[in-house]
């Protein structure tokens, strides 16, 4: 018989999901359904506290066990169950990842690339989907003709976008491909893979990449400004330790990353800087 397992999240995203063993915060205060479990999933280390603190909440209200876990408790990531810790659509094909980017947790946390069975849904979340082996792509591939609003969400490695990604993309329906470009080094590689995917006929809108801040402001501006200029639309993250508390900034790294978080922002930063010409839309 199928565990029924309690789910319950730290604070709501766009992940979460939404059955009704799904729960956000403390308990609620009239009904909980009858269960088997109580999982509490904590996904920055930072939350640690809030999580232990709803996992003593939890256990005032249940007389199941009541589990801590998730990637801030080093749990292990193996084979994906679609709808149970993020909502339904989103999907795992493989697990971590070949690279050890020394800003990244992926590789500490997961290990090297390991594929897994593919369950169907549109958005693919593999922290590196082009380290699959090519037999692996082209059944993921042949999930996605069947979906629509298509989007490889997990950060495509520029260097290993190659004619034929672009050629399986270009036949589904997609709607965001998310690269990664985190450092100067790499923009050589994903001047390369905007070419590609541009000449194929993506646009800005879908084109959207990743990019690492918190150093250099001015460079990390510079950088973002290429990124659009090639034709992608960035998206700034803050740099987080590794650690129980929360990496700060200050009031103007935070202005900063929002400017390059929106894409109405950054297109009018964008005219300011070069008028008329707003990279490729």
């Amino acid at each position: 018989m199928k565990k029924r397992i309690i789910r319950v999240f730290c604070r709501q995203t766009s992940y979460t999901p939404t059955d009704e063993y799904a729960f956000v915060g403390s308990p609620p205060g009239l009904f909980i359904p009858e269960h088997d479990e109580v999982h509490i999933s904590c996904t920055f280390t930072w939350d640690k506290p809030l999580a232990e603190a709803l996992a003593f909440q939890w256990e005032g209200v249940t007389n199941k066990p009541v589990k801590l876990g998730r990637p801030a408790y080093g749990s292990p990531a193996e084979e994906f169950t679609p709808g149970l810790y993020v909502r339904k659509g989103i999907t795992f094909t493989s697990r971590g990842c070949n690279n050890a980017c020394p800003w990244c947790m992926v590789h500490r946390v997961e290990g090297p690339l390991k594929e897994i069975p593919i369950t169907p849904g549109n958005i693919i979340q593999d922290n590196n989907f082009l380290q699959c082996s090519r037999a692996h792509q082209d059944k993921v591939f042949d999930m996605l003709r069947t979906q629509r609003n298509i989007s490889f969400r997990g950060g495509l490695e520029t260097d290993l976008i190659d004619d034929r990604f672009v050629e399986a993309v270009r036949g589904l329906r997609i709607g965001e491909l998310w690269l990664a470009c985190d450092t100067d080094a790499q923009l050589p590689a994903f001047r390369k893979a905007c070419e590609k995917l541009v000449k194929a006929g993506f646009t800005q809108h879908q084109i959207k990449c990743y990019s690492l801040i918190g150093h250099d402001m001015e460079a990390e501006e510079q950088r973002n400004r290429e990124i659009f200029r090639c034709g992608a639309m960035p998206f700034s993250q803050l740099e987080r330790d590794f650690t129980e508390t929360k990496t700060e900034y200050s009031a103007a790294w935070k202005a900063f990353e929002r400017t390059w978080q929106r894409p109405a922002v950054a297109v009018a930063h964008m005219r300011e800087l070069d008028g008329p010409f707003l990279g490729r839309r």
